[in-house]
């Protein structure tokens, strides 16, 4: 079967790459198509919109010429419901799309509707929409990647660069800077884009680095006694984001906001440390750097549960297991002789 992964951008590690991996272990032919660019053309404002059309008639070009069975694409705001129903009716071909944020919020309404599938990690988002009269939805939260995400031992020189009590992985925006000023007594680091050019004194002296990836990011997380995992406000509202399943299988202790969803993921207290205000996340702050080897526990429970999986019955209405055993469910789905 053919099937066409449209991504952001065709990058290692980054969001889809996964998919075509556990596509092509299937022995699928897969084709990837990236939707936005890294050059001026793109990244300019007077231009931008003209390299849009120009690149979205490229992927028409590449289904019609192609013909996938099925197409993939990740988030994908800028495909247009005309060039899905054209593709959809000159090719016979079925499009899914796997959303990775909230869809009340990151996608203009009306281009969700002419996927065949459209996956959310919301189940807010999913009963507000077939609340309105959609029909196409379904339930699929993110999952681990074990090649990508998994416990390392640090050398010396990682352990200096890169431990610490404390760490938080992702941007600056402000909401997150304001969390980090009410943490900021404490032996934190902070790792990704924007940290050193925060507004507050205190929080720029926490920054670490930039971005990590690969073994970097893992050296991070193997090297803290707890990771923060703080969510975000308007995109995840009773679901969990990816770095719940990067953390747990990665063997890392994780203190994250406890979300609706999170309890049939993984147990709080047992896999995940959680909080739901200020004062409780300091507690537990305070608690596990005081108990390390508790903390080392939980982060070792995590991974069993991200390997094991957390549910036997498949996707697409709700199943998780961090070992691509749902993903390979989900795709499955779709899967003919």
């Amino acid at each position: 079967m053919r099937w066409l992964i449209v991504v952001p951008f065709v990058r290692p590690e980054l969001m889809g790459m996964d998919f075509r991996d556990e596509l092509v272990a299937m022995g699928h032919e897969v084709r990837t198509f990236a939707y936005r660019r890294d050059n001026v053309l793109y990244k300019n404002r007077s231009t931008k919109a003209g390299y849009e059309i120009w690149i979205l008639r490229q992927l028409e070009a590449l289904c019609r010429q192609w013909r996938p069975s099925l197409v993939l694409v990740f988030k994908g705001g800028p495909i247009t419901p005309d060039l899905i129903r054209r593709v959809k009716a000159s090719t016979g071909a079925l499009f899914l799309n796997l959303f990775p944020d909230n869809p009340l919020w990151m996608i203009p309404f009306e281009r969700i509707e002419p996927y065949d599938i459209f996956f959310t990690k919301e189940r807010y988002a999913l009963r507000a929409l077939e609340g309105v009269g959609l029909r196409n939805l379904y339930y699929l939260p993110h999952h681990s990647v074990p090649d990508y995400h998994h416990p390392v031992t640090l050398t010396a020189e990682e352990t200096a660069r890169f431990a610490s009590p404390v760490s938080f992985v992702g941007s600056c925006y402000p909401y997150r800077e304001r969390l980090i000023r009410e943490l900021s007594s404490y032996p934190l680091r902070l790792w990704g884009p924007g940290w050193d050019r925060a507004g507050s004194p205190e929080v720029r002296a926490l920054a670490a680095g930039g971005p990590v990836w690969g073994r970097a990011k893992l050296a991070v997380y193997s090297g803290s006694t707890v990771s923060l995992n703080h969510h975000h406000p308007m995109n995840d509202i009773v679901g969990v984001n990816n770095r719940v399943f990067e953390l747990a299988a990665s063997g890392a202790c994780q203190i994250v906001e406890h979300k609706e969803e999170l309890p049939g993921l993984f147990t709080p207290g047992d896999e995940v440390v959680t909080y739901r205000n200020l004062a409780e996340l300091r507690r537990q702050l305070d608690y596990y750097l005081a108990h390390p080897d508790e903390a080392r526990a939980i982060g070792d429970n995590a991974l069993r549960r991200a390997l094991k999986g957390a549910h036997r019955a498949p996707p697409p209405r709700g199943s998780h297991r961090g070992d691509r055993s749902a993903l390979r469910a989900a795709l499955l789905t779709w899967d003919s002789p």
